[in-house]
C-alpha cells in the first residue's frame, strides 16, 4: 500500500479568497482546481440554454412538425436504470407538447441491447412515422438503414461511444452537443430535449439525476447542475415514484442513497425478466395515481428482495471460478443469471482489483458483462477480436459481450495473450488529505456539504488520520463490522472489515485512511471517518 499526502499552500488563499472553512480549502486545494474552476464549483445550480446544444433547434423542429401533422411517435429506449429514466422523461415529455407517443424497450434476453430491425418493422406496419432512441441507437446501423427503406424517420439521442461518420440526419449526442453538455447520460440529453419542449419539469430533472448518478457520469457541468438540482427536488417531495421506492420513511436524499437504494431497484426488472420487465418500470415512472404507484413500489421491491438472493448466491458460485493466476478474470457458468452478470462482475473486480468478465451460457450463446476499474480502455480492448463476437458495447469502465459458445477458447486465448503486454499497478496507492482529529470538528465536517455531490470526476476525498488514539473498539454486525470511539465525538467505521479487527483491537494507535461522515442518533451528532483502510 502506498499513501500519498496531499498538501498544498493555496488552501490558505482559497480559505481567503472564497470565504471557506478551513477543511474545505484543503480539499480544494488538494484536488489543484484553479479559481476559475471553483467559482464553477460553488455556484448556483443553472441549467444551460437547451437551445444551445448542437443539433436540438433541428431536433425540436421534426417534433414540432410530428404534432402539427399528428403523427404517432414511438420512444425507443433499453433496460438498465438510465434508459428506463430516459424513457419514462421522453414519453411524459412528448405527451405533454401534445403528441401521442408510445414506447418500447427490447426483452434483453431475446432481442439484446439497442434499435432493432425488427422494431423498425413493427412500428411502421402499426403507423409510427417518427421514432425516437433514448440512451441507445449509434451502434444501430441496420436499423436506422430499415427505417430509411421504409421512411420513417429516426431521432437518436444516446451518449454511448460512436463513430465519427455517424449516418442519422437528426443526432443528438454530449460529443456533438457541445463543451457544456459533454458529461450528460442517456437520460441527461433526453432532459434537454424535453427542457427544449417544455421547459423545467421538475419530475424530468430528479430522472435524469438518478441516471447520472446510475450510469456513473462525471459530476461536471451540466451534469453537476443536474444532480444538485435533482437532489434538492427530491428533498422537497418531487417525483412521488422515486420517494416510494426507498426503504427510508424520511431519506436525507443523497447520491449514495440512490446509488445504492434506488438504482438497483429500477434495474431489476430488467435483471427478473420472467418476473416483470422495464417496460413495466417504465409505466411505474409515468403512473399519476397513488393507489398504482403504491403497488408497483411494493412490486418493484419485492422483486429487489428477490434479486439481492439471488445475485448473493451468484457472487458465492464465481468466487469458486477464480483464478489467481490470472490478471483479467473470465468467469462462465451455467447457472448465472444474464441479467445479473455485470452486479457480479463489478463486485468480484473491486474485491479482486482486477478486470472481470462474468457470463452466462443461454442455448448455444454466452452473454455477460465486464467491469474493469479502469485498469483497462474496454472501448479499445476488444477491437482485434470483434470478428468473434456476436454482441459488444459500453463504456470505458464497463461493457457487455456475447459470442457464440465455439468461440469461447478463442476469447480465453485472446484476453490472455493481450494481458501478457499489459502492466497496471497493482498497489494500493491512495491519495489522502492529513488531518488530525481535533482538526475535524462538526463544524468542519459539515462544512464539506458545501462541496457536494461528490462522485465521478469530482471524487469524495480521502482523509488520513495518523496514529490516532483509540480509547475502545469493538465488533458490530454479527462481527462483520468494526467501531472504534476515539473520543466523545469522533469514531471510526469500518464496514466489512475482514481481519482487520483482529489484527489491531489491541492496539491503542491506529492509522485509518476513509471518507469524513457526520452521523446523527438520537438527536447526537458526531463525526465519523467511514475507513477504507486501518493499519
Amino acid at each position: 500500500m502506498q499513501i500519498k499526502k496531499l498538501q498544498s499552500e493555496r488552501s490558505k488563499q482559497i480559505q481567503d479568497t472564497f470565504q471557506l472553512t478551513s477543511l474545505c480549502a484543503r480539499v480544494l486545494a488538494a484536488k489543484e482546481l484553479t479559481d476559475e474552476q471553483i467559482t464553477e464549483l460553488l455556484k448556483k445550480p443553472q441549467l444551460a440554454d437547451p437551445f444551445s446544444a448542437k443539433g436540438m433547434q433541428e431536433v425540436a423542429q421534426r417534433i414540432y412538425q410530428a404534432k402539427q401533422n399528428k403523427e404517432q411517435v414511438m420512444v425507443c429506449g433499453d433496460y438498465d436504470a438510465d434508459g428506463i429514466c430516459s424513457t419514462a422523461i421522453l414519453v411524459d415529455a412528448l405527451r405533454r407538447y401534445g403528441i401521442q407517443a408510445g414506447f418500447y424497450i427490447p426483452n434483453r434476453f431475446a432481442e439484446g441491447y439497442g434499435l432493432q430491425k425488427h422494431t423498425v418493422q413493427q412500428a411502421h406496419e402499426k403507423g409510427y412515422r417518427l421514432l425516437i432512441t433514448v440512451d441507445n441507437g449509434v451502434k444501430a446501423l441496420d436499423a436506422l438503414q430499415e427505417a430509411k427503406n421504409r421512411g420513417v424517420d429516426v431521432i437518436v439521442t444516446d451518449h454511448h461511444s460512436m463513430d465519427e461518420e455517424f449516418p442519422c440526419l437528426y443526432l443528438l449526442h454530449p460529443v456533438c452537443m457541445g463543451e457544456q453538455f459533454e458529461t450528460l447520460s442517456g437520460a441527461g440529453v433526453a432532459l434537454e430535449l424535453s427542457r427544449a419542449l417544455l421547459g423545467e419539469v421538475k419530475d424530468h430533472v430528479v430522472l435524469a439525476c438518478v441516471a447520472a448518478i446510475a450510469d456513473v457520469m462525471p459530476l461536471r457541468k451540466e451534469t453537476r447542475a443536474i444532480v444538485q438540482l435533482g437532489l434538492q427536488y427530491l428533498r422537497q417531495g418531487v417525483c412521488q415514484p422515486i420517494q416510494l421506492l426507498t426503504n427510508d420513511r424520511y431519506p436525507k436524499w443523497d447520491e449514495t442513497l440512490i446509488a445504492f437504494q434506488i438504482v438497483p431497484k429500477l434495474n431489476t426488472t430488467g435483471r427478473l425478466a420472467d418476473l416483470a420487465n422495464a417496460n413495466n418500470t417504465v409505466r411505474y415512472l409515468l403512473s399519476t395515481k397513488l393507489e398504482q404507484i403504491q403497488h408497483m413500489a411494493k412490486q418493484i421491491r419485492e422483486l429487489n428482495d428477490r434479486r439481492k438472493t439471488m445475485s448473493d448466491d451468484m457472487v458465492k458460485v464465481a468466487r469458486t471460478l477464480v483464478r489467481p493466476e490470472y490478471r483479467f478474470q473470465l468467469l462462465f457458468h451455467d447457472s448465472f443469471h444474464e441479467g445479473m452478470a455485470g452486479l457480479v462482475a463489478g463486485k468480484l473486480s473491486e474485491e479482486l482489483q482486477l478486470p472481470v468478465m462474468v457470463a452466462a451460457q443461454r442455448e448455444q450463446m454466452f452473454k455477460g458483462s465486464i467491469r474493469s476499474l479502469d485498469l483497462l480502455d474496454l472501448t479499445t480492448f476488444f477491437n482485434d477480436l470483434r470478428p468473434s463476437l456476436s454482441a459488444y458495447g459500453g463504456h470505458r469502465a464497463a461493457a457487455g459481450i456475447g459470442f457464440p459458445y465455439e468461440n469461447k477458447q478463442i476469447i480465453q486465448d485472446y484476453v490472455n495473450t493481450r494481458m501478457e503486454h499489459i502492466r497496471f499497478q497493482q498497489e494500493s496507492c491512495y491519495e489522502v488529505i492529513p488531518i488530525r482529529v481535533q482538526e475535524a470538528s462538526l463544524q468542519e465536517v459539515e462544512s464539506l456539504s458545501v462541496l457536494a455531490p461528490f462522485g465521478c470526476g469530482f471524487e469524495e476525498p480521502l482523509f488520513y488520520l495518523e496514529e490516532a488514539a483509540v480509547k475502545s473498539c469493538r465488533l458490530l454486525g454479527n462481527g462483520e463490522h468494526a467501531k472504534w470511539t476515539l473520543n466523545d465525538s469522533f469514531e471510526a467505521m469500518y464496514f466489512r472489515c475482514g481481519s482487520t479487527y483482529e489484527r489491531l483491537h489491541e492496539k491503542n494507535n491506529v492509522n485509518f485512511i476513509g471518507n469524513l461522515r457526520i452521523n446523527s442518533f438520537m438527536g447526537r451528532k458526531k463525526v465519523n471517518i467511514f475507513v477504507t483502510e486501518a493499519f
